[in-house]
Order: C-alpha cells, then sequence, then structure tokens
C-alpha cells in the first residue's frame, strides 16, 4: 500500500472512529509503509540488476603439443572460474584443450551472444606469447617451429578484444592468466606479454607485461586463479576484485608476482556479487551502508595536479581528495570542463613512496577521459602498490 492510500484509509477511519487511538495507529501504519516501499524499492532494483545478461567463454589448454611445454593446472583453473561464474548468474562457454578451430569457432559463438547486450566476460589459461608488441593465445594443436608463426597458428588477442568492442554491449572483461615461458627465448625465465588496453574493456594478465607467471603445483590453482576465485565471492566492484587479487599474489609471492591491470571501462559499474545491504542506482552506482576502515588524508599533501599549458583555461582539477582503504593509497579527483562544448582529455597517475621514489612505473599510462560541456567528471585511482603514500595527476 502506498503512504496516499494509508493517508485516504486514515480519514475513512476518523470519520468513523474519532478516538485518539485510531490517529497513532495510522500514523504507525504510514511510518511503516515508508519502510517497506523503500525495501520494495531495493529488491526491485537489485532484481534488475541481476537480470542484465552476463556471458563468459573459459578456456583452459593443458596438453600441448611441440615445442610448448604441457601445463598441469590451466584446465583446473578454468573449472575454479567456470563454477564461480554460473553461480554468480553468467551464461558460461566452456572448453578444455581446445585445437585452433575449436577455438576460433566457440569465440565466434560468444560473440554472437555478447552482441545481445549485458556484460561479457572471456578467461584464458594456458599458453600465450608476444611477437612484436601483439599478443597471441596458442590453441594445443599450434605446430610452433619459431616465434613469428604464431601470427598463423595461434590467436590474436588484439583480434579477440576487437570483436568484443564491436559487439557493443554495455561491459567487457578480459583475464588471461597466460604468462609462460617463452620457448624461444634463450633466458630462462623470459616470456609473458605486451600490455593491452582497449578502450571499453577491463582487460587482466596473471603477471605484470613481459613477466611470467608460475603454473602452480599439480592439481592445485595457479596463484593468481586462486585468489581471484575469493575476491569475486566478496561483494567488491571489478576494480576492487582485480585490485585486491592483485595485492593478495604480490604477498603471497614473496612480491615475485604481479598480476597487471588495464582498466578502460567507460559503462557504469560491474559487481560479480552484489552487495546484501546495498541497492543498485540507475548509473550502475552501489550505495553500501557498511562502513569500511578507512584513513582520511590531508588533499594539499598527498596529491598534486599538473594540467599542460595548453589546457589550464579550458580544463582544471575543481577538487580532489585522497585515503588509504585496505591498505591501498586512493584518490578522487573531480575534473571540471570550463569549456561550452564536449572535450576529451588524457590523464594518467604517477605514485609515490614515502621517500619520493616512483613506485608501479609500469601502470602509469595514459587514459582517455570524456567531459561533457560545462561539467564535471569525477574519477578514481588506486595505487597499483600497496607502498604508495601519494600521487602526480597528469591532464594533457
Amino acid at each position: 500500500m502506498t503512504v496516499y492510500g494509508i493517508i485516504k484509509l486514515h480519514l475513512t477511519i476518523n470519520k468513523i472512529f474519532k478516538g485518539v487511538r485510531m490517529r497513532f495507529l495510522t500514523i504507525f501504519l504510514i511510518v511503516i509503509s515508508v519502510f517497506i516501499e523503500a525495501d520494495d524499492r531495493a529488491v526491485k532494483i537489485t532484481t534488475e540488476a541481476l537480470k542484465e545478461q552476463r556471458v563468459a567463454l573459459v578456456i583452459g589448454n593443458n596438453e600441448y603439443e611441440g615445442v610448448l611445454s604441457k601445463l598441469r593446472n590451466p584446465i583446473n583453473d578454468a573449472k575454479s572460474i567456470k563454477d564461480i561464474l554460473e553461480s554468480r548468474g553468467f551464461d558460461v562457454i566452456f572448453k578444455k584443450d581446445s585445437t585452433k578451430k575449436e577455438m576460433r569457432a566457440t569465440l565466434n559463438r560468444f560473440y554472437e551472444k555478447i552482441r545481445e547486450g549485458g556484460v561479457g566476460m572471456f578467461y584464458f589459461s594456458g599458453h600465450g606469447i608476444e611477437v612484436d608488441g601483439q599478443n597471441y593465445l596458442i590453441p594445443i594443436d599450434a605446430k610452433l617451429e619459431e616465434k613469428s608463426d604464431a601470427e598463423f597458428e595461434a590467436i590474436s588477442l588484439n583480434k579477440i578484444t576487437k570483436k568484443m568492442q564491436n559487439a557493443r554491449n554495455r561491459l567487457n572483461i578480459v583475464v588471461l592468466d597466460a604468462c609462460r615461458n617463452d620457448p624461444f627465448s634463450r633466458s630462462a625465465g623470459a616470456g609473458g606479454l605486451a600490455k593491452s588496453e582497449p578502450i571499453g574493456l577491463f582487460v587482466s594478465y596473471a603477471t605484470g607485461a613481459g613477466s611470467v607467471a608460475s603454473d602452480g603445483k599439480l592439481g592445485e590453482n595457479g596463484l593468481f586463479t586462486k585468489y581471484l576465485v575469493q575476491n569475486m565471492k566478496r561483494s567488491l566492484d571489478l576494480q576492487d576484485v582485480f585490485q585486491q587479487t592483485r595485492k593478495d599474489v604480490y604477498v603471497a609471492s614473496n612480491q615475485k608476482q604481479f598480476p597487471a591491470i588495464y582498466n578502460q571501462t567507460v559503462n557504469g559499474k560491474f559487481y560479480f556479487t552484489l552487495p546484501k545491504d546495498g541497492v543498485m542506482s540507475k548509473n550502475e552506482d552501489i550505495v553500501v551502508h557498511s562502513t569500511p576502515t578507512i584513513i582520511t588524508r590531508q588533499t594539499d599533501s598527498f596529491v598534486k595536479s599538473i594540467i599542460d599549458s595548453e589546457l589550464k583555461d579550458r580544463v582544471s582539477v575543481a577538487n580532489s581528495s585522497s585515503r588509504v582503504k585496505n591498505g591501498m593509497f586512493q584518490v578522487v579527483l573531480d575534473i571540471q570542463n570550463h569549456q561550452s562544448q564536449k572535450a576529451t582529455v588524457n590523464y594518467r597517475y604517477k605514485w609515490f613512496d614515502d621517500e619520493g621514489f616512483e613506485v608501479g612505473e609500469n601502470m602509469s599510462i595514459w587514459q582517455p577521459l570524456f567531459l561533457e560541456a560545462n561539467d564535471n567528471s569525477r574519477i578514481k585511482g588506486v595505487a597499483p602498490v600497496p607502498t604508495a603514500t601519494s600521487c602526480k595527476f597528469y591532464i594533457k
């Protein structure tokens, strides 16, 4: 019953019973109805969020042939990701030990599904290789006699991300546990993947660009997937899931493995696990009522903004603040566009430790920011390593 209906009932009741007790009862009912309406709205909005299509393609390749070593745990990792995604409402396409023909057919099926909208996620665990700045995911039947054969024998990551971009769904996520040794390098421990920063996508590697991740012990999950699954079960947004995973892996590996995050998303937030005590608003933000442990810092001492001279009259940092949350230094900045037309600028962060030395240099990348005419845009940054205590924010 609505508040209006309760008030109408109140007037009718008072005509019949003019006692004080009935007035108190009616007021009580009005208050109760407000809470009922608020609760109904929360349930409705959360339900709508869960109805958004979620599609995932999960591939794990173990049984490689030729020069590529067989791997122990990609299929275990892929199964763990499959299970958590299915429990979170994803329609999962699952493949193991896929040939090139099978991978292409499965990818085409995945592209068709995500064109219907919603959220798409591609997870691959197996061998990957970088050739001239391009990344390739290796099917089990790839015939690689030299590194350049990857162009013809493997699947280009660049083509995968372009196809996902062309689907024009709300959000796409790419997760690669494919940072293995390069069999064509003379140096032990050499290999890994090149950076991948497609606009509109969220991309994460098991370790940093150009670095190698261990396959792990037989029958277990690799370090990256182990902590990723744990954090996907928590009520964290997409960025925080991978940020916390990176921290967990970095600590557990004795600072040897540092997962890469390339967040180029533009269309709202995403939660694998929705907060139980929060509701989603129309712009996908989550209002969470629980209060985490937060240390607030004085803004001017820890955040410095540097704007290119050509932009100073057109764009400014209207407000900034910083804090430490869950052991990671974070900043929030409001960027003001003073022009009467839309503008696109590029920004990046540089992070520094207590002694003023730059940390996480490989994460200092330029990202685009789209500004509406005469409007503010709020952006948030999270330091890539726990040792960061301040930052410089650049706009050009």
